[in-house]
């Protein structure tokens, strides 16, 4: 753990999607700009799988050219509202698209009409005097479908902010902040069509702007930018014997060494910072390391004529670096000043314009062209990559170390025989999760430069001299003030300064909790739903488990989320107005408020945490698998033996499938045992994947376990053997765990065989396939869409899109909760059902304890 003295900002690679592209001509700014404006609009389109709303808005704001704005327009203040006058009831409202308005008492009932997004009423105009935001408070009652409820500005000509409401009781207040109106009107807006709703009171007021913005933490969205820091170690992890508390040192990654006055980096990108070597400069390691990577690529010698294409804050370290190293350095920018710059710090010679650079390289080696060129330009323009092609001598090197156009015309890159290579970012080590996570170095005598000793070289040579930050920082700013500078960085037409440096105070403003409670969330009904927190903010909990179990009001409500990454899961909490955000498990499970844990974690994790929370007597939901090994699966049986809350269900939701459960009703009264054939296949996950790591425990455990219970609750009796064979893959990369047959015999006499594998095709092939035989007949579920009777046919159920009980399992597990009883798959089947796993686990990898192959 690094207390944060001071972050660089790279104000080319932070910056470059926001301000707009240079490329190499006036001519071609206009259209570099539009293609860049587009790309990020694109990345947003793009989300809007998993968020249409949130995306369609992203996408508008930067048409708009706003992408800087505050992500969140509104701050709910219900969970503290301030001392106030009380707000003024709404009265005069004009129906626009409603097919029904009926005036009750203060409020209103109201049917929709028109299509999604039509304006169903709005009131009349609230003055809003400069300084003050609008503020509405909102109670009623959604019957049917959903509506939008908010603020338009003066004459109705943009929206100010608006929050989304679905069925359910509403009892809100909304603040909207990030825009500014002489005036405002209160306008409800169709969501959904059919919607319908009433509205017992609906009230609105102007309050002041610092009212409002001390009142929520809701609006506290934000992204983990930056990778360049330099600090102080306050906290060592676990066989870290080489630093110690108390060491300056620098760090570097992206998501890691981030700009905030803490920071936790693994161990291969963390480097102390030699003595004479100030904290300022040393923030810059990062970016150094970049540039350095760079020239180590063009392996340039004594006496080299090199070229430096853009002159950015990496492009000017870059021409040190070759400096240093006995080359003479020749320099492109578009910007002079930062051709002048350049020259100061020992540039041999540079131009601000391409044509007479392609000049001055002709002049300066007698027409025979560079030895090398750095690229390290940001444009999207293939004309710089043809640029270097052409300044080049026969046989150069061109190296990439900005993110560019990479259509090279063939003619200058054949003729020359020219070498093309790309630098990847720090150096070797980067992007290797063995490297970064796992601590695993490479041997120096075979990989002499790794991006750790890459960062120790580059602070060597500002401690020597050779380089200088320091003259190339152009500002140093207080953290505190880093939003107002990136916005000011951003929207600004003027040049970008080179370097700018944020300042950490002596004393963090913010204090060591590890949980908040955060201001503006939702109110959690005083009866009804079970409280519960999520804990592990990943892909499948945030886009899976928590939208199903918001459709069941009357059965769950989110009040808390457990995340070690503060920006997934701090964003995903003010997202959705959660009360509480932690940053690890113990500090939820001592809030008595929180009575029930879904827990979707790595798998690794599991085992721990259930424990722990059923040792603290909550009912637990934990994603599959829910033990890695023998070990973890006892101490879960045993808490569960101990707990005074037996409750605690896995996430098998197969048996669920509305397919499975209309053909356990087929099969409730067969005669005969079933013969079960079960295909699934996978898909390829490469052997590197998390999944077929220590973290995930392969495919057999982490998915295959899925199979195991939905073949065990159609036979509904116990497993009484087990046999599996897995492909003997040699030096293929091949995993036994995803490939193999696994056969289980139940004790009514039943058989089951699974053939999982990861050797189909990519299209072409449904994932699940799965035959049951029993009393002369055959069945067939094809991958949850359809159940058929295969002697005539006849499709007993269908659905339009796989339906793999999700719901219905989180259902069944409300339910359960809110009776008091114990979840709906027993304790004893999901302890034999992970068993089942681990033994066939077991059978698989048997072969390899004796070598074989």
């Amino acid at each position: 753990m690094i207390r944060v003295h001071y972050s660089y900002v790279s104000t080319g690679t932070e910056l470059s999607s926001l301000r707009p592209d240079p490329g190499l001509s006036s001519s071609g700014r206009s259209v570099a700009g539009a293609q860049a404006k587009a790309q990020l609009i694109a990345k947003y389109v793009k989300a809007a799988a998993r968020n249409p709303r949130l995306a369609m808005k992203r996408v508008y704001q930067i048409s708009e050219h706003a992408a800087v704005r505050a992500q969140a327009a509104i701050a709910s203040i219900a969970a503290k509202p301030a001392a106030r006058a009380p707000l003024a009831t709404v009265g005069a409202w004009t129906r626009s698209a409603a097919a029904k308005f009926e005036p009750r008492g203060a409020g209103f009932f109201i049917e929709a009409g028109g299509s999604p997004g039509h304006y169903q009423v709005v009131s009349a105009e609230i003055p809003l005097p400069e300084g003050k935001v609008p503020c509405i408070r909102v109670r009623g009652q959604i019957a049917q479908g959903r509506f939008q409820i908010g603020a338009l500005s003066e004459g109705g000509v943009r929206w100010l902010g608006s929050r989304e409401f679905g069925p359910g009781a509403i009892d809100d207040t909304l603040v909207i902040t990030a825009d500014s109106s002489p005036a405002f009107s209160v306008v409800v807006a169709a969501a959904e069509i059919p919607g319908s709703a009433v509205f017992e009171s609906v009230e609105a007021q102007a309050i002041d702007r610092s009212e409002a913005s001390a009142a929520s933490d809701i609006d506290d969205i934000g992204f983990n930018i930056g990778y360049s820091v330099a600090g102080e170690i306050v906290a060592l992890g676990a066989g870290i014997e080489d630093l110690a508390i108390g060491d300056k040192v620098a760090a570097c990654g992206a998501g890691l060494a981030n700009h905030a006055e803490f920071v936790s980096v693994p161990r291969n990108l963390v480097v102390r910072v030699p003595e004479g070597v100030d904290l300022l400069e040393a923030s810059a390691t990062t970016i150094g390391s970049i540039a350095l990577q760079g020239v180590r690529r063009a392996r340039p010698e004594l006496g080299e004529r090199v070229a430096v294409i853009g002159l950015g804050l990496i492009g000017q370290i870059t021409a040190q670096l070759l400096k240093a190293a006995g080359c003479s350095v020749v320099g492109l920018d578009l910007s002079a000043d930062r051709v002048k710059r350049a020259m100061a710090l020992g540039l041999t010679d540079g131009s601000a314009d391409p044509e007479s650079f392609r000049r001055l390289v002709r002049d300066l080696t007698q027409g025979q062209g560079v030895d090398a060129v750095l690229i390290t330009a940001a444009s999207k323009s293939d004309a710089i990559l043809n640029l270097a092609m052409e300044v080049a001598r026969r046989r150069a090197r061109v190296v990439i170390v900005g993110d560019i156009g990479l259509k090279a015309e063939r003619a200058q890159f054949y003729r020359k025989e020219i070498d093309l290579l790309m630098s990847t970012s720090y150096g070797p080590g980067r992007y290797d999760a063995r490297y970064e996570e796992q601590g695993i170095d490479y041997p120096l005598p075979y990989v002499r430069w790794t991006l750790n000793r890459n960062m120790g070289a580059f602070l060597e040579a500002i401690a020597t001299g050779r380089v200088s930050v320091r003259s190339l920082t152009d500002r140093v700013v207080p953290f505190e003030k880093a939003p107002e500078v990136y916005k000011e960085l951003a929207e600004s037409a003027a040049e970008a300064p080179l370097g700018v440096a944020l300042e950490y105070a002596s004393a963090p403003a913010t204090s060591a909790d590890t949980v908040l409670t955060l201001g503006g969330h939702r109110k959690a009904p005083a009866v009804g739903p079970v409280s519960y927190a999520l804990v592990g903010a990943g892909g499948f909990g945030v886009s899976t488990l928590v939208p199903q179990m918001d459709r069941l009001k009357d059965l769950f409500f989110l009040r808390g989320v457990v995340s070690r990454d503060a920006i997934r899961g701090g964003n995903f909490a003010r997202a959705n107005r959660v009360e509480i955000l932690a940053s690890g498990l113990d500090e939820v499970l001592s809030r008595p408020e929180i009575q029930f844990l879904v827990v979707a974690t790595r798998h690794h994790e599991h085992a721990d945490q259930v424990v722990k929370c059923l040792d603290a007597g909550r009912a637990v939901f934990v994603e599959k698998p829910l033990a890695l090994t023998w070990s973890e699966l006892e101490r879960v049986e045993a808490s569960y033996a101990r707990s005074d809350r037996k409750f605690l269900m896995v996430g098998f939701n197969r048996r669920f499938a509305p397919g499975v459960a209309r053909l356990r009703e087929i099969l409730k009264d067969r005669r005969s045992p079933l013969v079960i054939n079960y295909r699934l296949h996978g898909g390829y996950i490469p052997l590197d994947h998390w999944v077929q790591g220590a973290h995930g425990g392969g495919r057999n455990i982490g998915e295959a376990c899925h199979m195991y219970d939905l073949m065990r609750s159609l036979a509904g009796a116990p497993a009484t053997s087990i046999d599996a064979t897995a492909i003997r893959p040699g030096s293929r990369p091949f995993a036994r765990t995803d490939n193999f047959c696994a056969t289980i015999g139940y004790e009514d006499g039943s058989l089951g065989n699974l053939v999982y594998t990861a050797l189909g095709p990519k299209s072409g092939l449904g994932k699940e396939r799965i035959e049951v035989f029993c009393d002369h007949e055959s069945y067939l579920i094809d991958d949850f869409k359809k159940l058929i009777r295969q002697s005539t046919g006849e499709v007993l159920w269908e659905s339009g899109e796989a339906d793999k009980g999700h719901a219905l399992e989180l259902k069944a597990t409300g339910e359960c909760l809110k009776a008091g009883e114990e979840a709906p798959i027993s304790a004893a089947e999901l302890f034999e059902t992970s068993a089942v796993a681990l033994t066939v686990n077991d059978l698989l990898l048997r072969d390899e304890g004796a070598g074989l192959t």
